[in-house]
């Protein structure tokens, strides 16, 4: 198998969020299924998204210089396929399949999102087939709700799985060297 393929199928086992990117622009509202999506920092705010180039809403946010990122709830499978382009639910990309409002810049934010960010276009990098753009977030809120993931080419919502401790272990201290890990042996309680 060629590295193209075999990369892309690797990649599918990496979990992410679920998340619909937003702009509007004189023409009309632009919205987008994006899986790749992360913070960059805390201080202050920002983020980052990666879109194929070829979308027309690469154009929109860069002439609009903002854009919303909408982190889909468990339930809200039906609202990314549409903005994934899937005809699965009515029309690909219709914003009346959802309820939007807005915060400080004004671009469409999903009601019941369990994450929302309101940010300002800061740079785009283009990287291969993507472009990458860097949100300054200058509002966000969150919701309660479990929120959608997406794996395997398939989504799914996060499960918790309790921590398993071995009540003998608490009070172990154990320590390793290199030359312990070399050697396969541990030192307990040095």
């Amino acid at each position: 198998m060629e590295l193209r393929a075999t990369f892309i199928e690797a990649m599918s086992r990496a979990a992410t969020g679920v998340t619909i990117v937003t702009t509007d622009v004189p023409d009309g509202r632009f919205g987008q299924t994006v899986s790749a999506m992360c913070s960059v920092s805390a201080d202050p705010p920002s983020l980052l998204v990666c879109i194929k180039t070829t979308s027309v809403i690469v154009n929109a946010i860069r002439r609009r210089r903002a854009f919303g990122v909408n982190l889909l709830r468990a339930d809200q499978r039906r609202v990314a396929d549409t903005f994934a382009g899937r005809k699965t639910w009515g029309e690909p990309y219709d914003f009346g399949t959802a309820t939007w409002d807005a915060l400080e810049t004004g671009v469409p934010l999903l009601v019941g999102a369990v994450g929302r960010f309101d940010c300002r276009l800061d740079t785009v990098l283009e990287v291969g087939s993507h472009s990458v753009l860097f949100g300054d977030v200058v509002a966000a809120d969150s919701a309660a709700g479990t929120p959608l993931l997406y794996a395997r080419r398939t989504y799914g919502e996060h499960m918790e799985i309790p921590r398993q401790v071995d009540e003998g272990m608490l009070d172990l201290d154990v320590r390793l060297t290199w030359e312990d890990l070399d050697k396969g042996t541990r030192r307990e309680g040095e």
